[in-house]
C-alpha cells in the first residue's frame, strides 16, 4: 500500500476494510448454438426479433458473425467453431437462387479466393449486380485477404462505373470466351487470356459508414452498433432505456429519466399558428421512440436535432397539456453524448483485484493518472474476490479528465472502473 500513497491514496480511517457482495455465479447458456441459430432462421422476416435474438445469442457466449460467401449457408449455421453464422437469405437482394448458385459452386470446386475468383466460378445470371452489391454491403466478402467494402464501390471520377461493375464485366467476358469454341482440331487452346484486374487504393469505409450500409441491406445492424463508442456513458448516466418508455408509462409517472441514443430522423417544421417546432427520432441499442419539441425547449435545443447525432436525453413523464389521462415523453434537455462523461461525472474509482496488483501494474495506472490530469476526483479500490474484502483509497493529490483517461482504460482488461 505504501506505492499507493506515493501518488496520494490514503487510507479510510472509518471504513478502511468493508465487506461485499459478490455475484460469482455466472449465467450459462440454456441454450445450444444450433438452437439459436434455428430460432433466428425461424424470424428471419422480424427485425426486431432478429435483432433480439443476435444480441441474446452474444450475451451467452455464442459468437454470431456476419455474412461469408466461404461458409454461409442460405440460413444460419453453425460453423466447426460453435459460432454461428449469418444466412445469405437475410440479406437483401441475395435471393435463393443466387444463394443456392454460390454454396453448389463452392461445394463442388471449393472455397473463393477472391472476388474476382468469386465472379468467374458463379453463375452471373444468377449473382446479377444488385446481388454483388448487396454482399459487398453485408461484408460477405470479408473473408477475402487485402480488401475491404470500400474498393467494391470505387470510382475513378463521377462518370466511371463502380468496381464491382468492373468485375462483373471481367468475369462475363472471361466465362464467355470460356464457354465459346477457343481449342483447334489439333487441340491447342487458340484463346486470348486477358490480364485480371486488381482492387483500386482507396481510404476505407468508417465505421458509421459501414454499419449504416450493413443496416440497409439486412435492416440491422451486423459487425456493430453505432453506439458501441458510447456504451460507457450509457451505462454510467442512464437511468432508463428506450425500450422502457415504449411500455406502460404510468409507472413511472411524474419521475425523471435519462436515457440515450442516435437520431435516426429530425424535421423542423411549423404549427398551424406559424409557431415552429420540432421531431424527431431516436434509437438506442434495441428500440425506437419518436419525441416533439415545442416552444422554448425546441428553440433550445434545436441545434441538437440532427440526424445521427449522439445524444443524452433528460424527460419526465407527464400528462398531457391537454388530456390528463394520457400520458407522454417531455423532453427537458439534451447534450452530446460525446461530451457528457466530463460534463456529469464528478469522480472517477478504479477498481482491481488485488491479485493483479503488481510494481508493473501500478506505475502503468501512475503513469495514466499523469497524462490525463484534469479537475475531477480520483478514487482506487482494491478488492479480494475470494475474502470479499476491499479496500478505498482516496487520491488528495491527483485529479484527472475522465474523457480521456476512460478510452484508456478500456484498453486494460485487469482493470474496471466506475464514473460518479
Amino acid at each position: 500500500m505504501e506505492k499507493f500513497a506515493e501518488y496520494g491514496f490514503n487510507r479510510s480511517h472509518s471504513a478502511a476494510y468493508s465487506v461485499i457482495a459478490y455475484h460469482t455465479a455466472y449465467l450459462k447458456s440454456n441454450y445450444p448454438a444450433e438452437y439459436m441459430a434455428s430460432v433466428l432462421t425461424h424470424n428471419l422476416n422480424d427485425i426486431k426479433k432478429i435483432t433480439f435474438f443476435i444480441d441474446e445469442s452474444r450475451r451467452r457466449g455464442i459468437p454470431v458473425l456476419g455474412p461469408d460467401v466461404n461458409e454461409s449457408e442460405e440460413n444460419f449455421t453453425v460453423n466447426r467453431n460453435g459460432e454461428i453464422r449469418f444466412g445469405m437469405a437475410a440479406i437483401k437482394g441475395v435471393g435463393g437462387n443466387a444463394v443456392k448458385a454460390i454454396v453448389e459452386e463452392r461445394t463442388e470446386n471449393g472455397l473463393y479466393k477472391d472476388v474476382l475468383d468469386f465472379a468467374k466460378r458463379i453463375n452471373l445470371k444468377s449473382v446479377n449486380r444488385k446481388c454483388f452489391e448487396a454482399l459487398a454491403m453485408a461484408g460477405a466478402f470479408d473473408c477475402f485477404e487485402n480488401s475491404h467494402r470500400a474498393q467494391y464501390f470505387y470510382r475513378e471520377n463521377s462518370d466511371d462505373s463502380i468496381f464491382l461493375e468492373k468485375i462483373i464485366k471481367h468475369a462475363a467476358t472471361w466465362q464467355e470466351k470460356q464457354n465459346s469454341s477457343q481449342v483447334s482440331l489439333f487441340g491447342e487452346d487458340t484463346g486470348f487470356e486477358e490480364p485480371d484486374i486488381e482492387l483500386p487504393e482507396c481510404e476505407p469505409w468508417s465505421k458509421v459508414q459501414q454499419l449504416k450500409n450493413e443496416r440497409e441491406v439486412t435492416g440491422f445492424y451486423i459487425s456493430g452498433h453505432p453506439l458501441d463508442d458510447y456504451r460507457v456513458e450509457m451505462d454510467s448516466f442512464c437511468s432508463h432505456i428506450i425500450g422502457d418508455l415504449n411500455q406502460d408509462l404510468r409507472r413511472l409517472r411524474n419521475k425523471v429519466v435519462t436515457f440515450a441514443g442516435m437520431i435516426t430522423l429530425a424535421e423542423h417544421r411549423t404549427t398551424k399558428t406559424n409557431k415552429p417546432f420540432g421531431r424527431f427520432a431516436i434509437e438506442d441499442f434495441n428500440d425506437s421512440i419518436s419525441l416533439v419539441l415545442f416552444g422554448e425547449d425546441y428553440l433550445k435545443l434545436r441545434h441538437l436535432l440532427v440526424e445521427g447525432s449522439y445524444l443524452l436525453v433528460k424527460a419526465r413523464i407527464a400528462p398531457r397539456f391537454n388530456n390528463e389521462a394520457q400520458l407522454e415523453v417531455r423532453v427537458s434537455a439534451m447534450s452530446l453524448l460525446a461530451e457528457a462523461i466530463d460534463q456529469m461525472t464528478h469522480e472517477v474509482t478504479l477498481k482491481l483485484n488485488q491479485e493483479s496488483v503488481t510494481e508493473e501494474f501500478i506505475e502503468q495506472i501512475a503513469s495514466l493518472i499523469k497524462t490525463h490530469k484534469g479537475n475531477k476526483a480520483l478514487r482506487l479500490k482494491v478488492y479480494d474476490k475470494e475474502e470479499n474484502v476491499s479496500l478505498e483509497l482516496k487520491s488528495t493529490k491527483s485529479r484527472v479528465t475522465p474523457s480521456s483517461l476512460v478510452k484508456e482504460l478500456s484498453l486494460i482488461p485487469e482493470l474496471d472502473f466506475k464514473l460518479n
